[in-house]
């Protein structure tokens, strides 16, 4: 698979990726990865539509998209737009720094589905060796004023700078 995603970006190829908690597979633009994280920004609809970081170990299938609809990205400049974010893949801690100094609103999520479930839209506020420290407002824009401790094994994607995230930080309250 690491093979294949590395082929993605050097050619900048379109790569459908199917993981275990997704009925279907998605679409993305290869950033960068390793053999634990995969950094890539999404397309949906002949857009980009936000960037993740994921697991590798999550994913169960792959394949590079060359079809009529993947020409069309090209014409309509879709990789031009992509934005080459420096993200350290070392690890949890190292991705989670590198995305605290771009002081923007991101998304981290499980998506196993299971009684650990959990989506939550905030600001980074510590990560530390094992763990985030984590902000979060509620769906009326409203701080916490608690902050989340999530150990990085519940966390399964990181997203930033999608069409809902950032609409959600054009109109979110000040932090208190």
């Amino acid at each position: 698979m690491l093979e294949l995603i590395k082929k993605s970006k050097k050619e900048k190829s379109l790569i459908a990726i199917k993981a275990k908690y997704n009925y279907e597979a998605l679409f993305f633009y290869t950033i960068d990865s390793n053999e634990d994280f995969y950094f890539g920004v999404e397309e949906f609809d002949f857009r980009l539509d936000g960037y993740q970081i994921g697991l590798m170990k999550d994913f169960e299938d792959l394949e590079i998209v060359n079809n009529f609809s993947s020409q069309i990205n090209i014409k309509e400049g879709l990789i031009e737009q992509i934005k080459p974010y420096n993200i350290n893949l070392e690890s949890f801690q190292t991705i989670f720094q590198d995305l605290q100094s771009l002081n923007n609103i991101i998304s981290i999520e499980r998506e196993y589905y299971d009684d650990d479930y959990f989506f939550l839209i905030g600001k980074i506020i510590k990560a530390d060796e094992d763990s985030l420290w984590f902000r979060d407002f509620d769906i009326n824009g409203n701080w916490n004023k608690e902050i989340n401790i999530i150990p990085y094994d519940e966390i399964t994607t990181i997203r930033f700078n999608s069409h809902y995230i950032n609409t959600w930080e054009k109109y979110i309250k000040e932090e208190e």
